[in-house]
């Protein structure tokens, strides 16, 4: 081989190395972006706490003067907004005084959906429904089903035998019906009902409304419930 070809093959050579170092860095890069995008929800898991005086997907207690229920989807950017901003708020203020019983229901998730019933089985349906929004950009499937009810401290045993029977699928289609009726088009919808001279009243807000909002409504409620 000539001086001039071996010239020639150490500079193939060195842009050879140079794209893979480019390539490298790229991949590199992208894993970055990755990470950046999924760990601050994954850490936002921190969040998984029980609620006050929580039964199933219910928490409060059962004779407040005022209800809401919750139609929600794991997979919605708003709802986890309004249970990472809005909820806590609520539990705080009204929850836990007494004021409010909240119902969460989740539709158009049926997987997810029925994991949060089987893991309420074990009184655990809030802190796996915190896990499934922390994690909401993460892929649904049954292996993270287990392995988030695991993180929620369930006996998996249990789980893993009522997600295989099948045990909360009707409960889940129930749901979904029930919002159909009730007129959801969107999620987060809230009922928000309360009893007037016997009779039931409810109030829709259809949407993540700022605290504020549900502050004015609930108030009014009390307010005519003289409560």
């Amino acid at each position: 081989m000539s001086k001039r070809q071996e010239i020639r093959e150490r500079q193939r050579k060195q842009k050879e190395q140079k794209k893979m170092i480019t390539l490298g860095a790229i991949i590199i890069g992208a894993g970055l972006i990755a990470a950046a995008l999924i760990y601050p929800s994954l850490n936002r898991g921190e969040k998984v706490h029980a609620r006050y005086m929580q039964q199933d997907n219910a928490m409060g207690n059962p004779d407040a003067p005022v209800k809401i229920v919750e139609y929600s989807s794991y997979k919605c950017g708003h709802c986890a907004a309004f249970f990472f901003e809005t909820e806590p708020l609520l539990e705080e203020e009204y929850i836990k005084t007494g004021k409010v019983y909240f119902v969460h229901k989740s539709i158009w998730d049926e997987l997810a959906a029925e994991a949060s019933y089987c893991a309420g089985e074990q009184n655990k349906y809030w802190e796996m429904h915190d896990l499934l929004f922390a994690n909401q950009t993460m892929p649904f499937d049954e292996d993270a089903m287990a392995g988030w009810a695991k993180s929620a401290g369930v006996d998996m045993e249990q789980f893993n035998n009522c997600m295989a029977d099948d045990t909360y699928v009707d409960r889940v289609t129930q749901d979904n019906e029930e919002s159909q009726t009730a007129g959801v088009e969107g999620t987060p919808s809230f009922i928000i009902s309360y009893v007037l001279d016997g009779e039931v009243v409810e109030q829709m807000l259809p949407g993540n409304y700022p605290y504020e909002a549900f502050q004015q409504v609930i108030d009014d409620a009390l307010a005519k419930s003289g409560k």
